[in-house]
């Protein structure tokens, strides 16, 4: 990555005092804590702000296009990749407008647009993270990647191209996704990956090979999200089907997964994940896919027009027979592979399952599919004449 002298910037820091004197006169005080701010303007370089930054300071970057030239001062950041590296606890927040967005887009070399992680290996998690009102775009890989994070909040950004993830979170906890825009990329849109007590909320999700995906993560809540014209809206994945290897599982037992009044429809776009992969072999046409995960509440979505499915439990195994990843030749890391104690109640399953993609799949499409499953139930889905393939029989719950 190619290196340039940094460009000077004004740094606003106005102290406590400062504000109570005007109103309130401040007298003579033993502590002076002061209330900082940095603000980044066009022409100048939101990593430099960064890097000056103490920690828990709030940042704030004017509209404009920003290409970053230099990686970040911590050593994490010169082999990272991303256009902005964050090692701390920071506030960055965009005053973009409907006609005049703060945009980040790559130079040469990057891969990620903003990456947040501990500066170190075996660092403790980062602690108070928020991006708000960024538009992340054109990226190779991630849009907005967090991996060690704790109390975090991504907000109204927009994840435009970015062809790995737009969003995702990692290897974190107690966060807050919402009210989020993305879409084109080439995995998933928006991923939760080895993350515990994660509200994802009021986001939109499209044109990507799954909208939202959560793997081997726990207590994430999925709430009235509009996730459309995905290959699978939904996808709830079996731990195999993870990108962190075994040995980088969280210990804590996955499940709890609550997707509750979301609208998820036409997700009946081709396929564009890169061949080879677990992703690329996503048939067309799924509304929510709960493959081989267990203990997953799915209440209260308005689910319609998606060719395939609307809502399938199916087993792993019986997913993966007859591609390289089935489990003969690839025995799964984690037992059983079925998607068990799962609950599925109140929503409204519309024009499902009417074009399923050519081959085995259409003798099962249907509104609702449960194939091979223990202990799932559904009551008061609507409406009472969706076609329904249940493997055994589900009970009301």
């Amino acid at each position: 990555m190619s290196n340039r002298e940094g460009e000077s910037m004004k740094a606003a820091r106005v102290s406590i005092c400062a504000v109570l004197v005007l109103a309130f006169g401040c007298g003579e005080s033993t502590q002076n804590v002061p209330v900082t701010s940095i603000t980044v303007k066009p022409g100048q370089s939101i990593q430099a702000a960064v890097d000056a930054a103490a920690p828990g300071e709030t940042i704030t970057v004017e509209p404009g296009d920003y290409t970053e030239t230099q990686p970040g001062a911590a050593a994490v950041c010169a082999t990272a990749a991303a256009a902005v590296c964050i090692t701390k606890p920071l506030t960055l927040i965009a005053n973009s407008t409907p006609g005049a967005k703060v945009r980040i887009l790559p130079s040469a070399g990057q891969n990620h647009g903003i990456l947040v992680e501990p500066a170190n290996s075996g660092d403790p998690d980062i602690d108070g993270v928020e991006i708000t009102g960024f538009t992340v775009e054109g990226f190779s890989n991630m849009g907005i990647w967090l991996r060690h994070v704790n109390n975090f909040t991504i907000q109204n950004n927009e994840s435009i191209n970015n062809l790995e993830n737009g969003i995702f979170p990692t290897l974190s906890a107690n966060g807050l996704v919402q009210k989020n825009l993305s879409y084109g990329s080439q995995d998933a849109a928006l991923w939760v990956e080895g993350s515990e007590n994660v509200r994802v909320l009021n986001n939109e999700m499209h044109n990507s090979p799954t909208g939202l995906e959560v793997t081997i993560s726990k207590e994430i809540t999925i709430q009235q999200n509009d996730i459309h014209d995905n290959t699978i809206g939904v996808g709830l994945y079996y731990p195999a089907t993870a990108g962190l290897p075994q040995n980088e599982w969280p210990s804590f037992d996955f499940g709890s997964l609550h997707v509750i009044d979301n609208h998820v429809h036409d997700n009946n776009e081709p396929n564009t994940a890169s061949g080879g992969s677990e992703t690329s072999q996503l048939p067309y046409g799924g509304g929510i896919l709960l493959l081989g995960v267990n203990h997953i509440d799915v209440q209260m979505n308005q689910i319609g027009n998606n060719d395939f499915f609307g809502i399938a439990m199916i087993d792993y195994c019986v997913a993966t027979a007859g591609t390289s990843f089935n489990c003969t030749t690839n025995p799964p890391p984690v037992q059983p592979t079925s998607a068990d104690d799962n609950k599925v109640i109140s929503n409204v399953l519309t024009s499902n399952g009417t074009a399923a993609p050519p081959g085995p799949f259409q003798a099962v499409a249907a509104d609702l599919i449960a194939l091979n499953g223990m202990n799932n139930c559904a009551s008061g889905n609507t409406p009472a004449t969706a076609t329904t393939v249940e493997v055994p029989e589900l009970p009301p719950c």
